[in-house]
């Protein structure tokens, strides 16, 4: 029963992060507003999470923050500007489809900062990565797209960074690296964004933003990864990549070039089969949070 609720509930926070890119579609406030009311509100929303998992609330605690949990923090500030960025400039299944590399990047750094060893499967994989990636950008015309695309690859390799960060400093709470990235994403944010002319309609979406895309989904996965094993919350989490292009084609028309599926399609299969066939390398269930709902 644990493990049928643990895959539901991660499955859910796979669709809340799905819909990263349909808010940029839906608000008319430029980057650093958006970016700003994302940041605080979602930032917000998961401290409020981590108050609720304490047993009794500190509030010198909750803005105490290790080393460790501020670099954690400081890379996933870097990696959701570059994300949210991205949608500004290209197509959602652009960028999902690029972040969908982010298990093989890590495993490149990991082989360069944790000495891992190489092998056949992880080279394997990492080859079809970067084939899936040159079809997607063999598909690209526009100075936009490539540029977005860009900032897709910065936010995989902050990600990819972050997660070997929080392997470096095993001690740190990445609830609080959570929260604490999206407080200093609001506080960069802030002298760049534009109070004055936004609407009240977009107020309501960027609050949902915040709430669905970082709260709902963090949160989810928070409680859904502990029910479950590692690799089956990685694998289930996946949904999210060609979710989104999904969301993106119905509500907003916005089609994927075939290049662009047929990258992704390769980029799915890579990562997919890398962590299919690791599965029994890593079969306790997980007691840390995935960094994508640190997004």
């Amino acid at each position: 029963m644990n493990q049928k609720l643990g895959i539901t509930m991660v499955f859910i926070a796979a669709m809340a992060w799905s819909t990263a890119g349909l808010f940029t579609r839906v608000v008319s406030t430029d980057i650093p507003t958006t970016l700003f009311w994302r940041s605080l509100i979602g930032g917000l929303c998961v401290l409020l999470i981590y108050v609720f998992r304490e047993d009794k609330i500190d509030i010198k605690k909750c803005f105490s923050f290790s080393w460790g949990e501020f670099v954690i923090g400081a890379l996933s500030t870097f990696g959701m500007v570059c994300f949210i960025s991205s949608f500004f400039y290209t197509t959602i299944a652009n960028v999902s489809f690029v972040y969908g590399t982010m298990p093989l990047v890590t495993f490149i750094l990991a082989m360069i900062f944790l000495r891992m060893k190489a092998d056949l499967l992880s080279l394997v994989s990492c080859v079809m990565c970067a084939i899936g990636v040159m079809i997607i950008m063999w598909g690209v015309q526009e100075f936009n797209d490539v540029f977005g695309i860009m900032l897709a690859f910065g936010m995989t390799f902050f990600m990819a960074s972050l997660t070997i960060a929080a392997k470096y400093f095993p001690e740190a709470d990445t609830t609080k690296s959570t929260y604490l990235s999206g407080f200093l994403g609001a506080l960069i944010t802030m002298p760049f964004s534009s109070f004055g002319d936004t609407l009240l309609i977009d107020y309501a979406w960027l609050a949902m933003y915040g709430i669905a895309n970082l709260g709902l989904g963090f949160g989810v996965y928070l409680f859904g990864v502990q029910r479950t094993t590692a690799v089956t919350a990685a694998l289930v989490g996946l949904t999210e990549i060609p979710i989104a292009p999904i969301w993106a084609w119905l509500l907003f028309d916005e089609e994927a070039g075939y290049k662009t599926v047929i990258g992704g399609v390769v980029i799915l299969s890579a990562t997919v089969m890398y962590l299919t066939m690791r599965k029994t390398e890593n079969p306790a269930p997980s007691k840390t949070p995935s960094t994508q709902g640190e997004r």
